[in-house]
């Protein structure tokens, strides 16, 4: 097996740097872990350079550069949502989020629902809101989980590692996961 040796070093490089930057970040500002605001949201200190990273973390995944091109070529025009998606959810969002952020300041909301229950007062409809919340991000972080061993499997150019791997024999080898694939 040989490794794609490039790749490796980069990605291993890029790895230690992400490693030592939290430990520095941990050691930087002490937290009190207990409270759920400060393990959740950083203690609400991020700043607008911190928040536009995450945003664009959030944005630019495997899920952007890995499994929206395999639906539209598996799919066609079916999986090209993701680019008016984009464009047309992002400007709303800006301009709705920075005042439905300082009501969650201000009130000291942590979720969504928390938010939905001040604001509508109902302990279902937050309740509804949550849970839909964990059921739609179930199939995002399988996706997240299928992008990353295709960057994992590509340091190794013969595919073998990513062969070789749990993930593969339960993903690729299931009728489930098809869905990509042109007939």
């Amino acid at each position: 097996m040989s490794l794609h040796l490039p790749g490796t070093i980069v990605s291993v490089a890029l790895f230690l740097f992400v490693t030592w930057l939290g430990f520095v970040a941990a050691r930087w500002r002490k937290a009190d872990l207990n409270l759920l605001h400060e393990w959740g949201l950083g203690g609400r200190r991020f700043g607008t350079m911190v928040s536009w990273f995450l945003l664009g973390g959030d944005l630019y995944t495997s899920y952007t550069f890995i499994a929206v091109p395999a639906l539209v070529f598996g799919k066609g025009a079916m999986g090209f949502f993701a680019v008016p998606y984009t464009i047309m959810i992002y400007p709303i969002l800006y301009l709705m989020f920075p005042r439905v952020w300082a009501i969650a300041h201000e009130r000291g909301h942590v979720t969504a629902a928390d938010f939905v229950r001040d604001r509508f007062g109902s302990r279902l409809l937050a309740l509804a809101v949550a849970l839909t919340g964990i059921v739609a991000t179930m199939p995002y972080i399988a996706l997240q989980l299928v992008g990353m061993e295709v960057v994992i499997g590509a340091l190794v150019p013969d595919g073998r590692l990513a062969r070789a791997s749990p993930a593969h024999h339960r993903f690729h080898n299931s009728r489930r996961l098809h869905l990509y694939e042109r007939p």
